[in-house]
């Protein structure tokens, strides 16, 4: 059994290696899909690039309140991702057959209808927008799915919470979060992780809760955007596999720099997992043949 795994563990790695190092010989030939893309200066929208591939550049708006739909708490910025958490026992078990439990945060469901992870009305992991423009552009909101949403909120309001949400604190992964379940804004018990024997439970088997993250309150929200201009509305081209939205004001030699660099850098992390997966596997093998 070892051998196999070791065995399946050398091929995986060697693949990774392989499609990493292809990846990083095309990451020039890559970014030539940005070459004839249109440089919108100041944002403003021009008939002429009616379909276009675009490049814009500018601060991110929105004269709208950004709130959950879902529990009502209002948030800053133009968009936040919520965060469900679920207490579920983690493996593997210990040494002495006990399992901890703890608070796990659920994967946002991106691609699955009708969500597809933004604004989702139901208790999931989701990027929340509130409707954006950029220069004369409205961004689609699919952008925001790949912006770093890293900073805690942490400034609610019981007020704004729908009825049947509660409030607590003094959280573990969050200094706050919301639940439906009132009894969790009564424990602290819950706040810590928790070794129990199988079949054992805790209290808080199942429960879940809700956190979010924003923009954090320092970041000037300029960026650049590539996209299709569709009508007055700025849309990912979905032939395009590289990302569509920088930080900063970037230019077309700028925004492709980015673009490679990103890829290049992708491609190397690649190799290094690649390897680190190979060695493991030709390790396995070579145990197994000098226990033999």
């Amino acid at each position: 059994m070892r051998k196999i795994f070791g065995f399946i563990l050398t091929v995986i790695g060697i693949f990774t290696v392989f499609l990493a190092v292809k990846g990083l010989v095309s990451a020039p030939e890559s970014v030539k899909v940005f070459e004839d893309a249109v440089t919108v200066e100041d944002g403003r929208l021009d008939p002429a690039n009616e379909g276009k591939l675009v490049i814009v550049s500018g601060t991110l708006k929105s004269d709208q309140q950004l709130q959950d739909p879902l529990t009502g708490v209002e948030l800053p910025g133009i968009a936040a991702r919520r965060v469900v958490w679920t207490y579920e026992a983690l493996g593997p078990r210990d040494k002495n057959d006990y399992v901890t439990w703890d608070w796990v945060e659920d994967v946002i469901p991106i691609g699955e209808a009708p969500y597809y992870g933004i604004n989702a009305d139901t208790q999931i992991t989701t990027i929340l927008v509130a409707p954006t423009t950029i220069g004369d552009f409205q961004v689609d909101n699919n952008y925001f799915t790949e912006v770093s949403l890293s900073d805690t909120f942490t400034d609610y309001n019981e007020n704004d919470l729908k009825e049947g949400w509660y409030l607590h604190f003094k959280d573990k992964e969050a200094k706050y979060s919301v639940s439906q379940d009132k009894e969790l804004s009564k424990r602290t018990k819950h706040y810590t992780p928790e070794t129990l024997g199988e079949p054992s439970k805790p209290w808080d088997a199942g429960r879940q809760k809700i956190s979010y993250r924003t923009f954090s309150p320092e970041d000037p929200m300029v960026y650049t955007l590539v996209g299709i201009q569709k009508g007055d509305t700025l849309t990912q081209d979905a032939n395009i596999s590289l990302s569509t939205i920088y930080e900063g004001a970037l230019t077309l030699d700028d925004f492709m720099e980015e673009t490679e660099g990103s890829v290049r850098a992708g491609s190397i992390f690649g190799i290094v997992i690649g390897l680190l997966i190979t060695l493991l596997g030709v390790k396995k093998l070579l145990f197994r043949r000098c226990q033999e």
